[in-house]
């Protein structure tokens, strides 16, 4: 039998997985008193946080590592859940504010730096597969917390939850303290001599200078919609097939575990068929995605909503990997927590249009999201490709050199 090797990363994953409340995050909010109003304004002043302070936190991260980042990403995670558990008891709105403010700049703070800690460990080889493992434990950690809710919610009511999260998250404290210190960045012979252009601004913006870096932006951002899409209007769809929403649970435990075959496929999978591997896969999605929004037929309806999770995070960790061969390739591999957040940011920002626009997008309907949704990522998804063309009678050899989801 294969012995599993569990590292401290993998650990941490599967601790903050571990949020008892997910399933019932909307009722910590209104048992306390938030309305309907209220909750969509914490979630856009969480996304907000995000968005405003995603580069400054890539630029502190830069220079104190990704390891000490870790560390005081998982602290502020854990001082949040102690602001909501103050927010749920008080009754507090204002606590509830504070908590979804502070929820934001650990999101900030974990932006891009678990990907970037893990590429400098593993590098361009094994990267993707490691990023899928850690969203494996991830996933993990939220099928657990999702059977044993029922047991904890009905014994011991939504207190309970929040502080078996709370004592999950304290112990990622003690967990991510035990990584070991990632490699020191060798700066470029070109940084040495001030950068790409002479600054260090200038190198980054030189990073985006790039048609190959535009294409990439745009489809981690068509990514993030379809994920969006999933979380909002899987219900929905269920209800115009006539199904009890009920099923929603099931489907979602479902779609988290084929999710996970991700690191199978990427591991017997070599980084040379990546690009082809991702093509096919993005048009794979965005065929799937546009049959998803005009089938009526339950039986396909249900495979695909089991299915397209996965047919999205594939080639989503190979763009990760490609990303920061990118910045490698432009000698900013010392800056590349600050590159990512700046990439981060498109996706934020779409988040955030969403999240105003949501009465609007309601009104346009299931359908023509997810079509519009398969457009972008198949459009985007040509344009990386193109612009990564391997030149004929040469391989390309990966560079050498450490990257979204707020949290419940």
């Amino acid at each position: 039998m294969r012995k599993i090797n569990i590292d401290r990363l993998d650990m941490v994953s599967f601790l903050n997985g571990l949020v008892f409340y997910a399933p019932v995050a909307l009722l910590v909010r209104t048992n306390a008193g938030v309305t309907m109003t209220q909750f969509f304004v914490l979630q856009a002043i969480l996304s907000l946080t995000v968005f405003l302070f995603e580069v400054p936190t890539g630029m502190v991260t830069d220079r104190i590592g990704y390891k000490n980042t870790l560390i005081l990403a998982q602290s502020v995670q854990f001082l949040a859940k102690l602001l909501l558990l103050a927010a749920f008891v008080q009754s507090s709105y204002l606590l509830f504010v504070s908590e979804a403010i502070v929820e934001g700049f650990a999101a900030c703070f974990l932006s891009g730096t678990q990907d970037a800690y893990i590429y400098s460990v593993y590098q361009n080889e094994r990267y993707a597969v490691k990023m899928a493992r850690v969203a494996n434990f991830g996933t993990a950690g939220f099928i657990v917390s999702t059977m044993f809710y029922v047991v904890l919610y009905h014994f011991w009511g939504i207190c309970a939850l929040i502080i078996a999260t709370l004592v999950a998250c304290g112990t990622g404290i003690l967990s991510v303290a035990g990584i070991a210190r990632e490699p020191v960045a060798k700066p470029d012979m070109e940084q040495e001599n001030g950068g790409i252009e002479g600054s260090v601004h200038e190198g980054i913006v030189a990073v985006f200078m790039n048609l190959r870096m535009v294409f990439m932006v745009l489809l981690a951002s068509g990514f993030t919609l379809a994920f969006l899409l999933i979380n909002f209007f899987y219900v929905d769809k269920l209800i115009l097939c006539g199904l009890p929403e009920e099923l929603m649970s099931v489907i979602i435990i479902a779609y988290s575990a084929i999710q996970m075959l991700a690191e199978k496929l990427l591991d017997h999978l070599k980084s040379t068929y990546y690009r082809a591997a991702m093509l096919t896969s993005i048009i794979l999605s965005g065929m799937v995605m546009i049959l998803f929004a005009f089938s009526q037929a339950v039986v396909t309806v249900v495979v695909i909503m089991v299915l397209l999770p996965l047919f999205l995070s594939f080639p989503a960790f190979i763009l990760d990997s490609m990303q920061n061969t990118h910045i490698d390739q432009c000698g900013q591999s010392d800056k590349r927590a600050t590159v990512l957040s700046i990439a981060n940011m498109v996706g934020n920002l779409m988040e955030l249009v969403f999240l105003f626009a949501s009465a609007y997008i309601v009104t346009i309907g299931v359908s023509a999201c997810f079509a519009g949704a398969a457009v972008l990522l198949v459009a985007s998804g040509l344009g990386v490709f193109l612009c990564t063309r391997v030149p004929k009678g040469k391989m390309s050899a990966p560079a050498r050199s450490g990257r979204l989801k707020f949290g419940e």
